[in-house]
């Protein structure tokens, strides 16, 4: 395991959260592998463009996003890897709601031609709700239901 492919691996992260605040479509889409997966909780969301479309969605509640990357790790076996990212994201909605929440992601990257991308991420949350954090601590219920 090559200490520069984690490096290269946590800027992936580091770019995807930089994304996500400055609504960066074009540069939170290239994060992700042509195949990628990306669950947050509402089912898997398969591809590339099935994913552009939903950021696109999501991102159109907010007026602001903040999503900050905290610790986490990954282990390169190699062209593929795997790791776990703590973070959290407080959201202004367009009609004025706050919220604040917190979770870790479980990923798989895959080394391309372009560099590591994200093969798959995997959100499990930890606490949704009011930034005064009276609002659900883990994961709504029924929210992974299938």
């Amino acid at each position: 395991m090559s200490s520069d492919d984690v490096e290269a691996i946590r800027s992936l992260v580091h770019r995807y959260a930089d994304a996500a605040c400055r609504d960066d479509h074009e540069a939170w889409v290239g994060t992700w592998a042509d195949d990628g997966v990306w669950e947050i909780g509402r089912g898997p969301v398969v591809g590339r463009a099935a994913i552009a479309a939903a950021f696109a969605r999501a991102m159109g509640l907010f007026e602001a996003v903040v999503q900050l990357a905290h610790n986490g790790e990954a282990t390169v076996d190699g062209d593929r890897a795997t790791g776990r990212w703590y973070m959290s994201e407080a959201t202004l909605t367009h009609t004025g709601r706050r919220a604040l929440y917190y979770g870790y992601y479980d990923d798989v990257y895959v080394r391309t031609a372009a560099g590591w991308r994200f093969a798959s991420r995997r959100l499990t949350w930890l606490y949704q709700g009011p930034p005064d954090l009276t609002g659900e601590f883990g994961p709504p219920p029924g929210y992974y239901a299938s």
